[in-house]
């Protein structure tokens, strides 16, 4: 039994709809799985486990949420001090992965919370850092070997240098908050090679 041309492109016209309704719902199906795995990853923000090793985390400061809306926590560290001649400075500090200006770039940020109140109630402060590199200004004369030669190659390697103040950019493996302060301090020790070392300033790309 043969069907007309009429039933032929009704029968057409039906096959597509179903298979637009199951492509549909195959798709929010993926999205509802990936946004679902999104939050239970370790390091979300909602999560409040650092993504390193499950340690908890405080919850992220609205003005950090600003400059990172989306971002996986990597490590935490509270109950940081810094004591001067003037007062005592609070902090803490979390290292949050962030995407850079294509997908395949991963950004590991350092953002610090400071305080003169030990409850960080009062004049709360915020400062962002590439968390992985560091500037360090090489003195007169020195050479790349010559600062090579007195750091781990496992821990540290020079991968550039800023093309208008001369600094060199050093990597650093081991960038959680205090890995990265002992090897501030590390590297300043090397005086006679090096006469400055900072942190890299970290702002949002627009």
């Amino acid at each position: 039994m043969s069907i007309s041309k009429k039933e032929r492109s009704l029968s057409i016209w039906i096959g597509i709809a179903i298979g637009i309704a199951l492509s549909s719902m195959l798709v929010r199906y993926a999205l509802e799985k990936k946004a679902t795995q999104t939050r239970e990853r370790l390091g979300n923000y909602k999560s409040l486990k650092c993504a390193s090793d499950g340690s908890p985390f405080i919850s992220i400061p609205r003005q950090i949420k600003e400059k990172i809306p989306h971002g996986i926590v990597v490590y935490f560290e509270n109950n940081q001090t810094i004591t001067n001649q003037e007062n005592t400075i609070y902090q803490r500090s979390w290292i949050i992965e962030s995407s850079g200006s294509f997908r395949s770039e991963r950004l590991f940020v350092l953002a610090q919370e400071k305080s003169i109140s030990p409850k960080f109630v009062d004049e709360n402060k915020y400062f962002f850092y590439r968390a992985s590199e560091v500037y360090l200004l090489p003195n007169n004369g020195v050479q790349k070997k010559d600062i090579e030669d007195k750091l781990d190659s496992e821990q540290y390697k020079i991968i550039g240098q800023h093309s208008q103040t001369g600094e060199w950019i050093l990597q650093i493996k081991d960038f959680s908050p205090s890995g990265m302060s002992d090897s501030l301090d590390k590297i300043s020790d090397l005086a006679d090679l090096i006469s400055n070392v900072q942190l890299i300033p970290w702002s949002p790309s627009i």
